[in-house]
């Protein structure tokens, strides 16, 4: 058991936005993409690894701003992308961009769940360890898929003696074993444990995992590592990764959708290339 690491809140920023001339220094200076800035502008990066990373927030703290502004870089930096967003609401910012493949019916991530799983087993997967060839998939609410993946097989395999969704089974398969072959997935609220992996620790499947917005519950349920849980914060995009048996207190990289775009693009706001 360890105790958050110790940061005054006092000395984070409170916002972090293109608008801020310092963020596009941040951003040129990221090796891998960028989460926020902790104490002193301390550049907080996402691991360079394959590992999954769970963004877990209440309403309204900042799931869906995360995970834009990661998959834009993810983007920029080579690798391909599966937005899978069921209803197609979440982020329709991305859809048609390069390098993009959009899912917001049920009927298409299922199959496509499965068709990335046959990739990695019949040695199609291209990773080398970067971010070229790596395939991200980004889920905003890991539960929500899991539910969906289900009904849809009840209601279209209705003679099926199989005991989960084949979906569920494809993704609990990426979950446990994709990092290896350069399968990474972004994921936001898991309201019901990990789908297909039972009781599995969430921090053996997610590393990284960064928190907003919640209460001792959450914590509890998503890092119970960190005994000592840290200050509750209102402000907008104020978040604690996790990592390392340790919480560091960061503020989110904020990007609009127009931002965004033109950011997965390798194109800045004025419109000058990257």
């Amino acid at each position: 058991m360890t105790t958050q690491t110790s940061m005054p809140i006092k000395a984070l920023r409170s916002t972090l936005t293109l608008a801020d001339p310092y963020t596009l220094t941040a951003l040129d200076a990221a090796t891998t993409p960028l989460l926020g800035l902790a104490d002193g502008d301390r550049l907080l990066l996402l691991p360079a690894s394959a590992e999954h990373v769970l963004v877990a927030a209440g309403a309204g703290g900042g799931t869906s701003t995360l995970l834009r502004g990661l998959t834009a870089q993810v983007l920029a930096l080579g690798a391909s992308v599966d937005v899978i967003d069921p209803g197609g609401t979440g982020h329709l910012w991305a859809r048609d961009l390069p390098g993009v493949r959009y899912l917001s019916r049920i009927s298409e991530i299922h199959d496509q769940l499965q068709l990335t799983v046959a990739s990695l087993q019949d040695g199609t997967s291209r990773f080398t360890g970067g971010w070229t060839g790596r395939r991200v998939l980004v889920i905003e609410h890991l539960g929500t898929v899991a539910y969906g993946l289900r009904e849809y097989w009840s209601q279209t395999r209705p003679e099926t003696q199989l005991p989960e969704a084949p979906g569920v089974e494809a993704l609990a398969m990426l979950l446990a074993s994709g990092p290896a072959f350069g399968v990474q997935i972004l994921a936001g609220n898991p309201r019901v444990g990990l789908p297909g992996l039972g009781a599995a620790p969430i921090a053996q499947v997610f590393p990284t995992r960064v928190i907003a917005y919640g209460g001792a519950a959450l914590w509890q349920r998503v890092a119970p590592e960190i005994w000592a849980i840290p200050p509750y914060s209102l402000i907008p995009g104020r978040m604690h990764l996790v990592a390392e048996q340790q919480a560091t207190a960061f503020q989110a990289l904020n990007l609009s959708d127009a931002e965004a775009r033109a950011f997965a693009r390798g194109v800045i706001e004025t419109g000058a290339e990257r």
